[in-house]
């Protein structure tokens, strides 16, 4: 009895009570007893008279067994019931029926049968343990498996056994990534096949980890695949070998540690390696990394890299040794990528096709230098609203050949200004320098020196940065779907310049693998070997699906940000860090990865004023001028006032909202399928905008559905009533607090310089300009003259009155 369920307990005291009830209460003619047991009896036989219309014979079957108890109950009732008196034969009828529907209780329940006490346990020993995992894994229900041999020794895992289905049905299709996880060993190591002289009911499965397939050890078979003459790794041979469990989201592996002969380079062929262990590239489960003369290959049961982590502000700042984390590598450690050595600022690279996650990579870049106190300029060859996001972050961002020229004019006019600096303080620069380091970012690096005009000054300039900046803390960052340094005059010391600094390599557009990485990153991976890096996960199905019909249209996820962290001879494959960058101009995440306080990192006042004397400082958007330098990248002569003059470009449109549009259409009295219909936008957006519009006091409902625009009187009031609460307008990307602190600072200067205002209020250059020009509108600074500084139009004795309009107009609490 403790064995049975809570349900089949219930049925049998059930059965008990009604019995004891079908032994007096039929003769008592009570007319809501007979009707209950009609109701529950003719409820019963109609509900499995619906179930014989449906012509499922499995679904009738199980219905007849649970009401089979009510129905025959109902009879017993109807004939006690039917005959007059109460005769000796109705209890024992009644107790009868409750004894048999007690003994017949595993067929009215169904889907409850009584345990089999007497099962066999699983045997003892490695042939218990394979069955019982078997079962467990549940790899093909309703198979079993016979025959367990180990085959090679009893200290060894390897074994063959036979998979056997139910009498009379074949072995159905078995995946054998389902058979790898049930024994926690590598794909390969396993294979189902056919057994000479039996039916389909009948396959012989073999799980060597230790042991190719065929029953040759697995350096044999390493020695025939991959280190034979043109194998995937010539000439290696195997050291060690492992096998992981799965680990949090990391999954089960197998590792093999490798070597080549003393004085070669373990090269490897990833394409060849994948086919030597019968998976698909597209896969991503065999990751390949070579060092030197060694050589580890890494084959997951799954994907390791589907996942990106969200980056943070802990994660992009530098450890002990001057690195961060970029990305989370295959094995589920930290990608770190260095940004500083004892010798200064690193140069390095980013590389990707459109779509690869390069963008969003770069912007991790920016976060982290932002985070070690690095100044960041960052130039493309055309404008980018994702880059732009990430230009409110930094001091200078721009697209463009002009502004990339003007920059790295700066940047090398910087350099004498440092130089002087580093004599001073008696050694070049260092983390105890009096100035930060600085990183230019050159964005789309082929099209910016392939410009007709300005292409090759760019190319002698970046040449220049490139071989000497590191030393006065500048160091450059080539970013691009490929690069090209055919022009840089210090191709190779670049080379040996940026190697071992900061490398990265995304999906790149081709398929030949180490070729491909070195074509695309014009030399500066070296001869690393990178594997191929699909546009999805699992892109393509094998060619015996495709022969059985067997096709999955449903795409694989993408691969953003999968791929290599370069550092010299080495690479690791791994995803960079994730943030949210959008598209469509909704909110971004980076205020979660920058500098917690929103401050920028600029230059030091001594070098913005040596290079406003230079007439260097400005906004960088003006033509340079016609005459050439000396050909030594020096820095131009003092300019005329008007160098930095320039008219800033008409702020565009503010694009018109559905509320816009919505006021715009409604000029009389409309209902809302005329609104919808004048509308180019969804309805629930136009519904939404109505009821808004109404709320606000903008619109007025006439009836339900029913709008007209509000009564001119109402709408002067409420448009009166509005201004009356709401802030002054600023600029764009500019905070009323801002043009508050900047008034007060250049008030109490007396000085309206744009450089002044950057250092001062920590904001990017671009911001201070703003800034000045929303003071300009308040008659607080006049207009720009150059790189001149801005004549202040208010005296310091008014400055109380003034600091206290600006906060009332910006609906700011005065200070204490």
């Amino acid at each position: 009895m403790s064995t049975l369920p809570t349900r089949a307990k219930a049925e049998m005291a059930a059965y008990g009570a009604s019995a004891a009830a079908l032994t007096y209460v039929p003769s008592m003619e009570l007319l809501p007893a007979h009707a209950t047991a009609a109701a529950i009896s003719g409820g019963c036989v109609w509900w499995l008279y619906r179930k014989v219309k449906t012509k499922d014979f499995r679904r009738t079957i199980r219905t007849a067994q649970r009401v089979l108890g009510p129905v025959t109950g109902g009879a017993v009732y109807a004939a006690a019931a039917i005959v007059p008196g109460h005769s000796w034969w109705e209890p024992v009828t009644a107790l009868a029926w409750g004894g048999l529907m007690s003994a017949a209780l595993p067929i009215t329940r169904s889907t409850w049968t009584p345990p089999d006490t007497t099962a066999a346990a699983y045997p003892p020993g490695f042939a218990g343990l394979v069955m019982q995992m078997w079962d467990t894994a549940e790899v093909a229900p309703g198979t079993r498996l016979e025959n367990i041999e180990q085959t090679v020794s009893p200290q060894h895992p390897d074994f063959a056994a036979h998979v056997v289905a139910p009498a009379g049905k074949p072995v159905p299709r078995i995946d054998l990534v389902d058979v790898a996880a049930c024994f926690g060993y590598p794909v390969g190591c396993v294979t189902l096949d056919e057994i000479p002289g039996t039916g389909p009911g009948r396959m012989r499965l073999t799980v060597a980890p230790t042991t190719r397939r065929g029953g040759g050890s697995i350096e044999e078979m390493w020695a025939a695949k991959v280190a034979r003459p043109g194998g995937a790794i010539p000439g290696s041979e195997i050291v060690r070998v492992e096998q992981l469990p799965a680990r949090g989201d990391l999954p089960a592996r197998g590792m093999i540690l490798a070597q080549v002969d003393a004085g070669e380079v373990a090269r490897i062929n990833h394409g060849q390696l994948c086919s030597a262990f019968g998976v698909e590239p597209e896969e991503l489960r065999l990751v390949a990394e070579a060092r030197g003369r060694e050589a580890l290959v890494t084959l997951y049961e799954t994907a390791p890299l589907k996942r990106a982590r969200h980056a943070t502000r802990q994660l992009l700042t530098l450890d002990a040794y001057g690195r961060y984390t970029i990305g989370t590598a295959h094995d589920g450690s930290d990608a770190k990528v260095h940004m500083q050595s004892a010798a200064g600022t690193l140069h390095g690279f980013l590389v990707g096709v459109t779509g690869s996650g390069k963008t969003v990579t770069l912007a991790l870049m920016c976060a982290a230098w932002a985070l070690a106190g690095l100044t960041n300029w960052v130039t493309s060859a055309r404008p980018d609203a994702q880059m732009s996001a990430v230009g409110r972050h930094i001091d200078r961002q721009s697209a463009g050949p002009v502004f990339t020229w003007w920059m790295l004019k700066a940047a090398i006019a910087l350099m004498d200004i440092r130089g002087q600096i580093n004599a001073e303080v008696g050694h070049d620069f260092s983390a105890h320098s009096p100035y930060p380091g600085l990183v230019l970012v050159l964005d789309e690096f082929n099209s910016l020196v392939g410009d007709e005009a300005l292409g090759d000054d760019i190319a002698h300039m970046t040449d220049v940065l490139a071989r000497e900046g590191r030393k006065f803390g500048i160091g450059i960052v080539f970013a691009g779907q490929s690069l090209n340094l055919s022009k840089l005059g210090g191709e190779a010391s670049l080379r040996d310049q940026v190697q071992g600094g900061i490398g990265v390599v995304l999906r790149i557009a081709s398929s030949s693998g180490g070729i491909a990485a070195r074509q695309a990153t014009g030399g500066l991976a070296g001869d690393v070997d990178l594997a191929d890096i699909p546009d999805r996960f699992n892109a393509s199905s094998s060619l015996l699906d495709r022969m059985h019909g067997v096709l999955d249209d449903v795409p694989g996820e993408p691969t953003h940000g999968v791929g290599h962290t370069v550092t010299g001879s080495g690479a690791t494959m791994m995803r960079s860090l994730y943030v949210h960058l959008p598209k469509d101009g909704s909110p971004d995440g980076l205020g979660d990865i920058f500098p917690e306080d929103g401050s920028i990192n600029c230059l030091t006042a001594r070098e913005i004023d040596a290079l406003t004397e230079l007439g260097l400082w400005h906004d960088w958007t003006m033509p340079p001028p016609t005459g050439k330098d000396d050909g030594e990248g020096a820095v131009l002569p003092p300019q005329p006032s008007g160098i930095g003059s320039f008219a800033p470009p008409p702020a565009p449109p503010k694009p018109r909202t559905v509320k816009d549009k919505v006021l715009a259409a409604v000029d009389r009295q409309m209902t809302a399928k005329e609104i919808r219909a004048q509308i180019d936008a969804a309805a629930g957006s136009v519904r939404n905008a109505l009821s808004d519009l109404v709320t606000e006091g903008r619109l007025q409902q006439v009836d339900h559905g029913i709008y007209a625009p509000v009564a001119q009187d109402a709408a002067t009031a409420v448009e009166q009533d509005g201004q009356a609460g709401q802030p002054a307008s600023t600029p764009d990307g500019v905070d009323g607090a801002l043009v508050v602190e900047a008034a007060s600072l250049v008030i109490s200067s007396q000085f309206g310089s744009q450089s002044m205002v950057q250092r001062k209020l920590r904001v990017g250059f671009a911001l201070a300009g703003r800034l000045l020009d929303a003071l300009e509108e308040r008659g607080i600074v006049g207009p720009a003259d150059g790189s001149k500084a801005r004549d202040v139009l208010v005296a310091p004795d008014v400055q109380d009155d003034v600091l206290r309009e600006l906060r009332a107009d910006f609906v700011l609490v005065a200070d204490d």
